[in-house]
């Protein structure tokens, strides 16, 4: 047994002096005091460490813009142990053949732990796999289809499921394409489309809403489903973001929305924390039709420790944010330092507050809208009581396995 002894973040007790006994990636102990074969004394605070449910990792099909090592890599030196990625790779991942190949990727190259999002498409219920596939949710987009396919689709599969049905939340009327000069255009040609998808949705425990973007969304919110909310929905916003790089679907908004959205993670009412992490290049963002999309999975829990270390933010509801709920959502025994669970933690100093540098980034996106922001970054990531992250710098390579398989 291996003990890691330091101030640790025991939920429903909060930061208490303790050991931490792990064997086999378990967390076997939680005790005063214990012995091992091996003793690590941290040099700041142990937190269980994130579970991000929303990432792109780009593989396969575009693997120069990410692909699961760089992808993991840059998880793990954010914070980020475990990992669910979206199906709208090429090709989009929406069988039995297009799941298998994705997983014996991440298999080979992830260095995180990770699961896999299915996309719905028409006649997904009747499939013979439908209720046996291995994944981490049904993921619903609003592209290519009418409004009425739209959600027609959603209430099928709510009503079929045994596992949450995530929604891009927006509209398919009200997502207009008029040309794009600045930044707000893209708000304005999507200013009701969350809203209007909202308050269309059905009522159900199985329902998640991906990167809740406007006060006006909140609002709409359908009752008994859940929602995660952005880094960039909280911090970013058409005063402090102008250039068209920052071009997100959901789009970026007022700081009124900001505040809004602040205030109800806060208070818990919007449960989960993601990063959308959605990498392209710069050469690809500065062309004549910028796609949308932003890299976060290594910013989004610095960023967010420093709200922390501002004192805008409470300790224990990012931890419940980033680790537990997320965790809870998804069915699995992660995102707490308890005994049973995933030996997946993170050793931060809310005192060391470093400005983000683009350069000390390890996405294939190599840019970032958060350049020279303040943000504290874990020394040390643990990934079932193995070190994978170590001052910013990733250890070792692969070792990542399926949540879910």
């Amino acid at each position: 047994m291996e003990v890691f002894e330091g101030k640790t973040w025991i939920s429903g007790q909060g930061l208490v002096d303790t050991c931490v006994g792990v064997s086999e990636g378990k967390i076997v102990s939680v005790k005063k005091i214990l012995k091992g074969d091996k003793h690590t004394v941290t040099d700041g605070i142990i937190l269980p460490a994130g579970l991000d449910m929303h990432v792109h990792f780009r593989d396969p099909g575009y693997p120069h813009k990410e692909d699961w090592k760089s992808g993991s890599q840059s998880a793990a030196c954010g914070g980020v142990t475990a990992v669910v990625d979206m199906p709208n790779t090429n090709p989009f991942t929406s069988n039995v053949e297009t799941f298998n190949e994705k997983v014996s990727l991440a298999s080979s190259k992830s260095l995180v732990d990770f699961g896999v999002g299915m996309n719905v498409e028409e006649g997904l219920t009747s499939k013979s796999w439908f209720d046996t596939i291995p994944s981490a949710f049904w993921k619903l987009y609003p592209y290519g289809i009418s409004s009425e396919q739209y959600f027609d689709l959603a209430n099928e599969v709510l009503k079929k499921t045994r596992k949450p049905l995530v929604i891009h939340g927006e509209h398919p009327d009200h997502m207009h394409n008029q040309p794009l000069h600045k930044l707000s255009d893209h708000t304005q040609n999507r200013s009701r489309a969350e809203s209007e998808c909202l308050s269309a949705m059905p009522s159900s425990e199985k329902l998640h809403v991906a990167h809740l973007s406007s006060l006006e969304g909140l609002r709409c919110m359908p009752e008994s489903a859940t929602s995660e909310v952005c880094p960039h929905h909280l911090l970013l916003s058409l005063d402090s973001c102008a250039s068209l790089d920052c071009k997100v679907d959901p789009p970026l908004r007022s700081r009124n929305d900001n505040n809004g959205l602040y205030e109800a993670f806060r208070e818990g009412s919007i449960p989960i924390l993601a990063s959308d992490h959605a990498p392209h290049t710069i050469e690809e963002k500065r062309s004549e039709a910028p796609p949308s999309g932003i890299p976060g999975v290594e910013t989004m829990i610095p960023l967010m420790l420093n709200e922390v270390s501002a004192g805008r933010l409470d300790l224990g509801r990012l931890v419940n944010a980033m680790s537990e709920a997320p965790a809870s959502r998804l069915g699995l025994e992660r995102g707490k330092i308890a005994e049973g669970f995933t030996a997946d933690f993170i050793v931060v100093n809310l005192k060391q507050v470093d400005p983000i540098d683009v350069d000390a980034l390890h996405s294939r996106a190599s840019w970032t809208p958060y350049q020279d922001w303040p943000a504290v970054f874990p020394s040390s990531v643990y990934r079932r009581g193995d070190l994978i992250s170590y001052n910013q710098e990733p250890i070792g390579t692969g070792g990542g396995q399926h949540l879910f398989g």
